[in-house]
């Protein structure tokens, strides 16, 4: 059977990952793709076990077994000619190689249970933001060979996960984590073992990826835009991923505040933000002032231009170090004639218990730290009003690959529900709040004509000083 396929959707259809999402907008052609993937593994693998996964029955029959691309009408000619059957009962469609292409869902609380001794070769999963984090390491963890004669040049692509997904719905956070935000779009890289170890790869796509629809339906893209809020048009119109229902950036905009990393200038002020944590993740930030030479960047923008996020890969959770260990590593991530004006910290690493402190602590290992301005909601301000800048032009950008921390946690962050002046502080914000300490050294208002109050600082810190090897 031939099926013609459009550049976006091939390029997913012959990509070398073994767990990837295809998607982003609504209408980029998503679940046609899983249904012409299905069938592609049932034809070329004999006995392969491919399960289609969406999160309710009446969902899978609307999107796969009805209308024009449906299962029904693709495997309509190997239906007649009585090498494809249909069994309704179980869902199944049956090849007269041995393989089974299984319709799947989770429906009922009860439906996980039922695939706990499956064997499953090909999982495609359609809409994986319908699903929990839960469900679909369960699933995955099914995902094996087992017995399965694989040739040779298919072998390293088995076995497979393929999803496709829009940005919103429950799963939206967990998805985003774990395929959109770790590496670039299109980049194929291996996970480490506790989260599976396969080959994951994100492609996006939208709606113009899709010529079809638009040749049938060319006011499809209108429609979108009249979906109602302006984060509902960006998630299924644009597929941007950075919409959060209470989303505390709103103004967050990727093309806007992320930047591919350059050479920092050296007469560009540089200085450090800490957010100290053990058993949590701590987030430490190296920042440099723009004087405004490098094109597109305003003069007293902050840009993020390196961080080192304590974190495990498990949510919120941390690495442990002390923090004579924290010292060290700073050190050694700078560069031997990296010239860093001032660090500013939690104030907690201040905080006297049994012995020095954890400020002088990494002070005996050249790391000195001044107490960081804490007051929330004054910093939720300004971490705002420089993300927003002037005429559309942020004063606060971070480099692509501040992704561990910063890029992975701060877009996602929501409004607390009871004050809507700050963020909800149960959410993993180590990164938000050593960025808040580091906007609040540089204070910033779009009055100010041009940029920053370049040593506003000094007036806020400059007496405060060095902490000292304290004992008693």
């Amino acid at each position: 059977m031939r099926v013609a396929l459009h550049p976006k959707q091939a390029l997913a259809f012959g990509s070398p990952a073994t767990e990837l999402l295809y998607g982003g907008a609504a209408g980029g052609g998503k679940s046609f793709l899983l249904r012409v993937s299905a069938i592609r593994w049932c034809l070329a693998v004999p006995g392969c076990q491919v399960f289609l996964f969406r999160r309710s029955l009446p969902e899978l029959k609307s999107n796969h077994l009805r209308g024009p691309g449906s299962l029904l009408e693709l495997l309509g000619p190997l239906t007649a000619a009585r090498r494809v059957s249909l069994v309704q009962q179980s869902g199944e469609f049956r090849f007269w190689n041995g393989s089974t292409l299984r319709l799947c869902h989770l429906q009922h609380d009860g439906d996980l249970s039922k695939y706990q001794g499956a064997e499953i070769h090909v999982l495609l999963m359609d809409e994986l933001t319908h699903f929990s984090s839960h469900q679909y390491r369960f699933l995955r963890a099914r995902v094996r060979l087992g017995g399965l004669q694989v040739a040779a040049a298919l072998a390293h692509r088995l076995p497979r996960i393929e999803c496709a997904s829009n940005p919103g719905s429950v799963g939206h956070q967990w998805v985003k984590a774990a395929f959109v935000t770790p590496a670039e779009p299109l980049k194929i890289w291996r996970t480490p073992k506790p989260e599976g170890g396969m080959r994951r790869q994100y492609i996006p796509a939208r709606a113009r990826d899709n010529p079809t629809l638009l040749e049938r339906d060319p006011e499809y893209l209108d429609r979108l835009s009249g979906l109602g809020t302006a984060e509902l048009v960006r998630a299924l119109r644009d597929g941007d991923w950075d919409v959060v229902a209470g989303q505390a950036f709103e103004m967050w905009r990727a093309d806007r505040h992320v930047i591919e990393p350059f050479a920092v200038p050296p007469r560009w002020t540089r200085f450090r933000a800490l957010d100290w944590g053990s058993s949590k993740p701590f987030s430490v930030g190296w920042w440099a002032v723009s004087d405004g030479a490098v094109d597109g960047i305003l003069a007293g923008a902050l840009v993020r231009y390196r961080e080192w996020y304590g974190w495990d890969g498990k949510p919120d959770h941390g690495l442990r170090l002390t923090s004579e260990q924290v010292a060290r590593g700073i050190r050694e991530r700078e560069a031997d004639d990296e010239r860093i004006a001032y660090s500013v910290a939690d104030p907690a690493v201040f905080g006297r218990h049994d012995g020095p402190t954890v400020a002088e602590r990494m002070a005996e290992h050249g790391v000195i730290l001044r107490r960081a301005t804490n007051d929330r909601k004054a910093g939720f301000q300004e971490m705002r009003s420089r993300l927003t800048g002037l005429d559309g032009r942020p004063m606060l950008l971070a480099f692509s690959t501040c992704r561990n921390g910063f890029l992975r946690t701060v877009p996602d962050l929501v409004l607390c529900p009871h004050d809507p002046e700050d963020v909800d502080t149960t959410q993993e914000d180590h990164a938000y709040d050593e960025a808040r300490y580091a906007c609040m050294s540089r204070p910033w208002t779009s009055s100010a004509g041009r940029g920053a109050r370049g040593d506003r600082w000094e007036r806020l810190f400059g007496d405060q000083p060095h902490p000292g090897w304290r004992l008693s």
